[in-house]
């Protein structure tokens, strides 16, 4: 098993989410692997309908998959794509100079600062048992950063371009994407927290209008966040803003 990726390049897109679902609305049958990518964007978008800055000389990309599995499990391949990112990361950057983490539920940090977020669009099947397909996003700052962010470019130990680290996520991410698909989740979900970002501190979940405070102890087995509480007690988040 493994996936061919077909990538196409647009010199600017509204969002290359958006580019890739017109796609597949043209083409129902348009194989799993298809990624469209960016060079700018005039409306990248982030969970919750959060905008994302998209200057020239980033990576922004969708990508087709179309995962076997109940539909639940959906939620599964934003770590997926995490750990990929991780291992492509760790490419170009010394960790014992700069800590890369993973954030709950869909970032990626370098020396606590933004790196990178994935952004999960799932088209359910007809019976709403399973996964027709899935667009999945990614943007990560290569060359420029927002306020509060940082970029490859500034932690890379060796030159970086935008290619050739679009081509290295999608290697790490076929690789991950079919260790899930022949492995399940517990390997993923065991990688992901060897590089969790504030594992064990204080953290707030804000859901909904409420605020859960408590402290990170981990994931569930299907990637729910662990808050514990003072009394012991521990609760499973499974969507939410996340404050350490």
């Amino acid at each position: 098993m493994s996936v061919e990726w077909n990538i196409q390049l647009l010199g600017r897109a509204d969002s290359t989410q958006d580019a890739l679902h017109e796609l597949i609305a043209q083409n129902p049958d348009l194989e799993e692997g298809q990624v469209v990518q960016a060079l700018t964007q005039d409306g990248g978008r982030g969970r919750h309908g959060n905008s994302w800055t998209s200057p020239m000389g980033n990576l922004y990309m969708s990508v087709l998959l179309r995962p076997k599995g109940e539909l639940q499990k959906a939620g599964e391949l934003g770590f997926v794509v995490a750990v990929a990112l991780h291992q492509a990361f760790s490419s170009y950057v010394d960790e014992d100079e700069h800590k890369i983490q993973l954030k709950w539920p869909n970032d990626v940090l370098v020396n606590g600062l933004k790196i990178s977020g994935i952004l999960l669009e799932c088209e359910p099947s007809l019976d709403h048992k399973g996964i027709m397909h899935m667009v999945v996003g990614v943007g990560v700052n290569i060359f420029n950063a927002p306020e509060l962010g940082i970029s490859l470019n500034d932690v890379a130990g060796e030159a970086v371009y935008v290619n050739k680290v679009r081509d290295k996520i999608l290697d790490k991410l076929g690789e991950s994407y079919i260790l899930w698909q022949e492995k399940g989740f517990a390997p993923i979900r065991q990688m992901w927290l060897n590089e969790a970002y504030g594992m064990d501190e204080p953290i707030t979940a804000r859901l909904k209008g409420e605020n859960h405070q408590g402290v990170f102890k981990g994931l569930s087995e299907d990637g729910a966040l662990v808050l514990g509480s003072e009394d012991g007690s521990e609760k499973e988040i499974h969507a939410a803003e996340v404050h350490f």
